[in-house]
């Protein structure tokens, strides 16, 4: 009984170690692109196979070892990933000023569930200068003018399935567009928003399509790294925002943070997991705003569910220069977001 015992945690130790560095592989395949989501979920099994074997005490010497090396060697690459959202850092300066400070609210609103009540009463509380609207259908955007009166300016993309968008602003909105970002079929939204007189700001709305069974993760990449591109070339400074579902710490996100030269709040204010509302175990963070080092992250809030599998995020920024520099390009990375860019318009 024992040695069956021994010989099971071996294979589960065996097999999370392949899971932890199977996404270093950068394939389209979305079951290699999953084994990137749950890294808090392997530190906790880690942790537990760890004791379990300590416990036990395995009669091989040698098993015993090459089993502790390598849950020590997988439980330390998943603590390396998740390190930068354990722990939280002082934010901007509390002198920013309230006429560069603005407030930017994201939420995907499900659409197959229509319940409007609870959304429309913490966007009313929140009281948002950008509120970012995702998985809109004309259900869900006739419930949305009742916010007419809180925001005057507006940009959206209605559709009958998953992938409606809405953009509802305080502030006033120019060179707006609707787009299909490196020919994917999902719509995002590319505006630029005067914070006030001579400061202008590029402000771009993204929902690629999620990695899973009936689709690769190719289509997100590309939209992620269409974003990255803009933003580098951009010569306004750009917050990007939306449910890119993907975690932060995932390849294609940490690239799209070093090819758009983008800070992260989750790195000031910690992990901050925005989805599954309705699930007990999955627990990650896939609704991001990200920014220049022209802003500076003021506050980062997850609100509560309101029906949702999503639970809203609200990130007060400052226009104001970071105190944070963004991570530096690595190796063939413009190439690569190039590549993975165009790979859809072929």
């Amino acid at each position: 009984m024992r040695r069956a015992l021994v010989l099971a945690l071996a294979c589960a130790i065996l097999a999370l170690a392949a899971l932890t560095f199977l996404g270093l592989w950068e394939a389209d395949t979305w079951w290699v692109r999953m084994t990137d989501f749950p890294r808090l979920h392997y530190v906790i099994a880690l942790l537990v196979l760890l004791v379990l074997l300590i416990l036990l005490r395995p009669k091989s010497r040698t098993l015993g070892v090459l089993c502790t090396a390598l849950a020590v060697a997988a439980l330390l690459f998943n603590v390396w990933k998740l390190w930068p959202y354990a722990i939280t850092q002082a934010g901007a300066a509390e002198s920013c000023s309230q006429d560069r400070r603005f407030t930017v609210m994201i939420a995907n609103l499900q659409a197959s569930r229509e319940e409007a009540e609870g959304l429309l009463a913490a966007v009313e509380h929140t009281e948002p200068d950008l509120f970012l609207a995702m998985e809109t259908d004309p259900w869900w955007d006739e419930q949305l003018q009742r916010l007419n009166g809180q925001f005057p300016h507006r940009r959206q993309e209605v559709t009958d399935g998953y992938y409606g968008i809405h953009l509802l602003s305080r502030l006033p909105l120019s060179a707006s567009e609707v787009m299909r970002p490196a020919g994917t079929d999902t719509p995002a939204i590319s505006t630029e928003v005067a914070l006030g007189p001579d400061r202008m700001i590029r402000f771009i709305g993204l929902h690629p399509r999620p990695p899973h069974p009936s689709q690769s993760a190719q289509a997100r990449d590309a939209q992620l790294m269409w974003a990255a591109l803009e933003a580098r070339s951009s010569d306004l400074p750009v917050v990007l925002a939306g449910d890119l579902n993907s975690t932060p710490w995932e390849v294609v996100a940490e690239r799209l943070q070093r090819v758009g030269a983008f800070l992260d709040p989750r790195q000031v204010f910690g992990y901050h997991a925005t989805y599954d509302a309705h699930s007990w175990w999955m627990y990650w963070p896939l609704d991001h705003l990200f920014h220049q080092r022209e802003f500076s992250s003021l506050r980062m809030d997850v609100l509560p569910g309101f029906g949702s599998d999503h639970y809203p995020v609200v990130v007060e920024l400052c226009h104001q220069v970071s105190p944070f520099e963004p991570p530096e390009l690595e190796g063939a990375d413009l190439e690569i977001a190039t590549r993975a860019a165009n790979a859809l318009e072929r």
